[in-house]
């Protein structure tokens, strides 16, 4: 019996969780630091620029290894970044202040960056390990943040911990996991499985999206957090703004992409618009649903609707199903906000994401390695989508000639929750058809 193939499968999973998790930023008012004001503001800056520098670092990583062309040094490097990170997870206790923890958070999302490049570039080719890899980043996409850090009854409360991270630091078990699996991948790897070949169209759309598309986010997701004074008009124009360009951008980068691959990063786009408003939930200190139910139910409908995917036909493969599962939960969002934001309704929603999630991702991976780590870091990095449901539905507004700042009313806010469904919504069906257009165009020759 071949044990690498299982253990290659298990390496990647591990490696997805591990690297996804690093990169998971909520949007949270729960400070996770004692500091000054300034301090804060300095550390919360850093969350997302680090996120987007490693959406473009794990490209670059892609591109090295496909020029080695070893799987071996693939799995080398992804041991380095466990061991990178269980390092920096020693030192965060001991740090002596905010610069510290902003220093080891962009070591630690460049390290994840690295660590998602590597699993990739390993495993890419590789039918089984990829969609271990596809199921290990779209866990941690969905239920990382289900961890939360220990806090009192407060909106505004003193840490419990110092943290690089708004949910803390990657648990232990995982961090060995993946150090032990990809040691243990790179032993018994065969030197006649090379990573896949580089090709230069490939890599160079990728790494022109990577960077355009992370730019674009950091600096149009502050441009959005800047208005949580806004009128309320002024903030909606804004969003709607700054939607069209992300997804105007998307789509001219996936067009670029040989023959069909470009459907990954539309599928991607797709299902973490559908996903915001769940994960918001997921991210609310007032949710009682356990954290082992959030866990298991995520997990086993992401990978009940890559198993889908999967087995069924070739023409019944097809991304749009996917995203049309997930586009439920927006439209539930859209007609019913305050279904499902806790109980057994949030897992019923969870379940639904979960499947549509799975079966879209599966549905559409692609040949190229360089499309693929592309499309696996976009979620992570979509600050847009993020602010573009957080900041309409908190803010407050600024209240005629007056120099305060009031609090929206609730009819402002239940208009806010309904909208911000509704936009999720557009999002997501813009995605489906950019989808089947793109799966209607001719393969580039």
């Amino acid at each position: 019996m071949d044990f690498r193939e299982p253990l290659s499968a298990a390496a990647a999973l591990a490696s997805g969780a591990l690297a996804g998790f690093v990169l998971t930023n909520p949007r949270n008012r729960a400070w996770t630091i004692n500091a000054s004001d300034r301090e804060i503001d300095r550390w919360l800056s850093s969350q997302p620029t680090g996120v987007v520098v490693a959406l473009v670092l794990a490209v670059i990583a892609v591109a090295g290894l496909q020029r080695s062309g070893s799987r071996r040094v693939s799995w080398i490097l992804a041991a380095a970044c466990a061991l990178a990170l269980i390092g920096a997870r020693w030192v965060v206790p001991h740090a002596g202040g905010v610069d510290t923890l902003i220093a080891l958070h962009f070591a630690k999302t460049a390290t994840a960056g690295f660590l998602l490049g590597a699993a990739v570039a390993a495993v890419w080719g590789r039918w089984v390990s990829q969609l271990a890899l596809t199921l290990g980043v779209a866990s941690a996409f969905l239920l990382a943040s289900v961890q939360r850090l220990p806090r009192g009854d407060t909106a505004y409360v003193e840490p419990a911990s110092m943290s690089t991270s708004a949910i803390g630091e990657p648990p232990q078990w995982l961090l060995i996991g993946v150090l032990v699996l990809a040691l243990a991948s790179a032993v018994v790897a065969r030197s006649q499985f090379r990573v896949q070949r580089l090709d230069r169209k490939s890599l160079l759309t990728a790494l022109v999206g990577a960077l355009a598309l992370a730019l674009l986010n950091r600096l149009l997701g502050a441009w959005i957090d800047d208005q949580e004074f806004g009128e309320p008009l002024t903030v909606w124009l804004i969003v709607a703004f700054s939607l069209a360009v992300i997804l105007t951008a998307t789509v001219l980068i996936a067009r670029r992409f040989p023959g069909i691959d470009g459907r990954f990063l539309l599928a991607a786009t797709g299902v973490t618009a559908a996903a915001v408003l769940v994960l918001d939930d997921l991210r609310t200190p007032r949710v009682t649903t356990p954290a082992a139910a959030l866990l298991a139910v995520g997990v086993v409908a992401l990978a009940a609707g890559i198993a889908v995917a999967v087995r069924v036909p070739p023409k019944w493969r097809r991304p749009q199903w996917g995203l049309g599962l997930a586009a439920v939960v927006p439209l539930l969002a859209a007609a019913w906000p305050d279904f499902g934001n806790d109980g057994v309704a949030l897992l019923i929603r969870l379940a639904v994401l979960g499947c549509g999630t799975g079966f879209a991702l599966a549905a559409a991976l692609p040949g190229s390695a360089p499309v693929a780590v592309l499309g696996f870091a976009l979620p992570f990095a979509s600050l847009v989508f993020v602010a573009a449901t957080t900041v309409p539905r908190s803010r407050v507004v600024y209240s005629g000639a007056s120099t305060e700042h009031l609090p929206s009313s609730p009819a402002s806010t239940a208009a806010s929750d309904h909208l911000v469904g509704f936009v999720m919504l557009l999002v997501v069906a813009f995605c489906i058809y950019s989808v089947h257009e793109r799966r209607s165009t001719p393969d580039d020759t």
